[in-house]
């Protein structure tokens, strides 16, 4: 067995309920928070009155930044992290998904440096938070992303067309509240793009060259999880049981992409949903994930067939390597079932921006590249680009 490092500071509320300790665990951090949220989905839910009474009732005072957008950008978190400074903010609380929560994660390293958050995103010279950074606690309300558990904010910088990512200790966030009631009222398409997510975050994990033994475990539990409850719970959004299972295989994802980062598919996608940011995160995933397995499963036969078997597809009674072929067919037919068996093309992704986008990935998601087995090169990017453009892989 390889010597491997394993890290995560993040206590973890996880259950039904849990969400009512978010006033006493604040309290204990900080007496002036901001609470960071979507434009819409918390107030309409009740959510935000919710955890506004909650924080007041322990004591917290609290200044409310609403403002966040599906890909939040850089000029939204410098005016959040502005307004933070102004009104004296000590605590950053995050509620919503994966974009509430990366962009709190920003607000909290721009109230407190003297700089645009976009030097802290930039590919040449970047800056990097210190401990000045102000703590973040997050309640996620999305079964995806897993940012509650990570060192990561994904933030979109506008005048470069760049969606890249802060990746540091310091905005691990203290408390991650994961209570299965906040997710009943996610709609369909967003439970099947964020359980997408997961799957991602498990997969390109299991194959990462940061792999280890530990992180496997979490890794397949998380894909078992995913093929037997997500649709379900795109099925019937309000079967708790369904969402608690969903919870827990994001907490486990988000263990593996804590430790080992992502890989490949994010790699790409994240220049996608750059260019069109009308392209939710799970579904610019979703459009490679199984042409990945297609043309890769011989560089792991085993993970692969392990891939398969979780997801229900594997050969009965013959070895795992025998089934790694029929990892690609698992994965078709588990988006297929959540509605997200989808290409490039008919996300709206013109076919000669391929290049432009490869370009990209290796310019600011490089990273991520050379975290996948291979050694994969420009013209293999190209290539699953191009087998994931239309639905017939042409």
């Amino acid at each position: 067995m390889n010597d491997f490092t394993f890290f995560n500071p993040v206590r973890v509320l996880f259950g039904s309920g849990s969400f009512d300790q978010i006033g006493e665990r604040v309290a204990g951090i900080g007496k002036h928070a901001m609470l960071v949220t979507g434009r819409s989905a918390a107030r309409k839910s009740g959510l935000l009155d919710r955890a506004t009474g909650l924080l007041e009732a322990a004591g917290v005072d609290v200044t409310v930044f609403d403002r966040i957008m599906p890909n939040p950008t850089d000029e939204i978190v410098d005016e959040g992290g502005e307004m933070a400074r102004r009104e004296g903010v000590d605590v950053i609380v995050a509620l919503g998904g994966g974009s509430s929560m990366d962009a709190a994660k920003g607000i909290a390293i721009a109230a407190t440096h003297e700089a645009p958050i976009s030097e802290f995103l930039r590919v040449q010279d970047k800056r990097t938070p210190t401990e000045a950074t102000l703590p973040i606690i997050c309640a996620t309300t999305t079964s995806g992303t897993a940012s509650e558990v990570t060192p990561f904010a994904v933030i979109s910088t506008v005048s470069e067309t760049m969606k890249s990512a802060i990746a540091n200790d310091f905005i691990y966030p203290r408390v991650a509240i994961i209570d299965p009631e906040l997710t009943i009222t996610c709609p369909a398409s967003v439970t099947a793009n964020t359980g997408a997510d997961v799957l991602a975050h498990a997969m390109e994990g299991y194959f990462s060259t940061a792999a280890s033994p530990l992180t496997d475990l979490f890794a397949e539990r998380a894909i078992y999880l995913v093929g037997r409850h997500l649709p379900r719970a795109v099925e019937a959004c309000g079967d708790l049981q369904e969402r608690e299972q969903m919870s827990f295989a994001n907490l486990c994802a988000g263990y593996v992409l804590s430790n080992c980062g992502a890989s490949v598919i994010h790699a790409l996608e994240h220049p996608i949903s750059a260019h069109y940011p009308e392209v939710a995160h799970g579904a610019g995933l979703a459009t490679m994930m199984a042409k990945w397995a297609e043309l890769y499963w011989e560089h792991d036969p085993y993970k692969f067939g392990r891939i398969a078997h979780l997801l229900g597809r594997g050969i009965p009674g013959a070895s795992v390597e025998q089934s790694a072929e029929f990892a690609a067919d698992a994965i078709s037919g588990l988006l297929s079932r959540i509605g997200l068996e989808v290409s490039l093309e008919d996300l709206g992704v013109q076919r000669s921006e391929i290049e432009r986008m490869v370009d990209d990935a290796l310019s600011y998601m490089g990273g991520a590249v050379a975290k996948t087995p291979g050694d994969l090169t420009r013209d293999d990017l190209i290539k699953l680009m191009e087998a994931s453009y239309s639905s017939g892989g042409s």
